[in-house]
């Protein structure tokens, strides 16, 4: 087996790792020096933490926490009053609706759809307005159209 990385070493001293696998790391480690050296430096490092001072407050942190966190109010259960739920999605609904009839209204003009002019139609010619025929056949053909 190869060394492992640290953060394996890491684990196996914190003792947070499958007992399956920290079998197989302390094979690993008894036979290896260069992880028996790492190994012993993650032990220092747990122990000159452990003497590090634990720093006092001078104050009671979790009574000014629970002035200002106030429990999350209870959710009723009852069923909504009806001028709550459906009606302003229903006005809404109407008003959206309204407003589309009434914009639909001033693109048509108002009044009822007409058909196009025939000057309009006149765009779709095989021939372009004030251009030379190529052939008599087509001048012809554009002319008898209405």
């Amino acid at each position: 087996m190869s060394c492992p990385q640290d953060h394996a070493l890491s684990a196996y001293a914190d003792q947070e790792m499958r007992p399956a696998e920290y079998a197989k790391l302390a094979r690993h480690v008894q036979g290896c020096p260069v992880c028996q050296r790492r190994l012993a430096q993650f032990r220092d490092l747990q122990q000159a933490m452990r003497e590090l001072p634990s720093p006092a407050l001078g104050f009671d942190l979790s009574a000014r926490l629970k002035d200002h966190l106030r429990p999350a109010p209870q959710i009723s259960r009852a069923r909504p009053r009806f001028w709550t739920g459906w009606v302003p999605a229903g006005l809404g609904t109407g008003l959206a609706l309204a407003s589309g009839v009434w914009l639909g209204s001033l693109l048509v003009g108002g009044g009822v759809a007409s058909a196009p002019g025939t000057s309009m139609v006149r765009v779709f010619d095989p021939v372009p307005p004030g251009g030379l025929c190529a052939a008599v056949e087509i001048c012809r053909l554009s002319k008898a159209m209405p």
